[in-house]
């Protein structure tokens, strides 16, 4: 029987400085400046090839591209973000307090004062493209003449006439648009600017008559669309195997014991329980042998 424990203990214990010599030491030992065999530890001495092949594993085994492509593509992730983007749109917190936290203060003002110059060039210029002196005159003339039509007015009212009467009218017009027009515009973009920045996301797309369910599905059909064009040439620039190689290579020693213990701990202990087990065993045949 003592035999037996003794067979037990050695096969135990020597598995268990087995398991334990993967990681430790974790530094070279030397005794007069030679190298002691076997330090540093396995697992230490060799974490360069051990980050080479656990990144071919994963582009090769268990990430691939075309993993990364379809989880990225699925229905289930483009549902994900549309989710993402109705929390983001569907909420009450004003516009423009949003922006701030976004992209900072100053920046939120730089951005109006952007929005209120372009946008009202933009309409100084089309209304001056809408030549509307021209049009009201034109308008007027045939008003006038209408109204005046089978009267003795009629018979002094001319073509002639109209048109030295609109002349003036015409280049009063283009001159208030001249002076007015930019200020009258600015001021009434910077209103409706600071309108919708005081407004949340939420009274914005209700009142536009937008529904969540129709930001859902906007939000899902523009990120298929986009990985669909996107993913590929984003794909051969991520080079997966030496992210990887670059992370682990990263980690210290602890760091790789407690990444390799987590996955396999229970495996590591029973080959430790395995080897009293295997110990017992040949102790038990050797008192077979014995008896023999």
């Amino acid at each position: 029987m003592l035999t037996l424990l003794i067979s037990g203990l050695i096969g135990y214990f020597t598995n268990y400085i087995a398991v334990k010599m993967l990681f430790r030491p974790r530094t070279e030992k030397h005794i007069f400046g030679k190298r002691i065999p076997f330090t540093p530890g396995i697992i230490p001495k060799n974490q360069p090839r051990l980050a080479r092949a656990l990144g071919a594993a994963v582009s090769e085994q268990l990430l691939t591209g075309e993993d990364l492509k379809a989880a990225l593509s699925s229905e289930e992730t483009a549902n994900a973000v549309a989710e993402r983007a109705m929390g983001a749109m569907f909420t009450d917190k004003p516009l423009g307090e949003a922006a701030e936290e976004l992209i900072g203060g100053e920046n939120t003002e730089s951005l109006k004062a952007f929005a209120k110059e372009n946008v009202t060039a933009l309409a100084v210029r089309k209304l001056k493209e809408a030549d509307l002196p021209q049009l009201i005159i034109s308008e007027g003339k045939n008003a006038i003449g209408e109204k005046v039509a089978g009267t003795m007015l009629a018979m002094f009212v001319s073509e002639q006439l109209l048109d030295e009467l609109a002349a003036p009218l015409g280049a009063r017009i283009n001159e208030y648009i001249d002076q007015n027009a930019e200020g009258m515009i600015g001021a009434a973009v910077s209103d409706e600017i600071d309108r919708v920045a005081a407004a949340s996301p939420n009274e914005l797309l209700t009142g536009a008559g937008v529904s969540p369910e129709a930001v859902k599905g906007a939000a899902a059909g523009m990120f298929r669309k986009a990985m669909s064009q996107a993913i590929d040439p984003l794909l051969q620039t991520v080079d997966i195997p030496k992210l990887v190689e670059a992370r682990v290579n990263a980690m210290s020693v602890e760091e790789v014991e407690e990444l390799v213990m987590s996955v396999m701990k229970n495996e590591l202990n029973a080959v430790i329980s395995l080897g009293g087990l295997i110990g017992i065993i040949i102790g038990l045949l050797n008192l077979i042998v014995q008896k023999l």
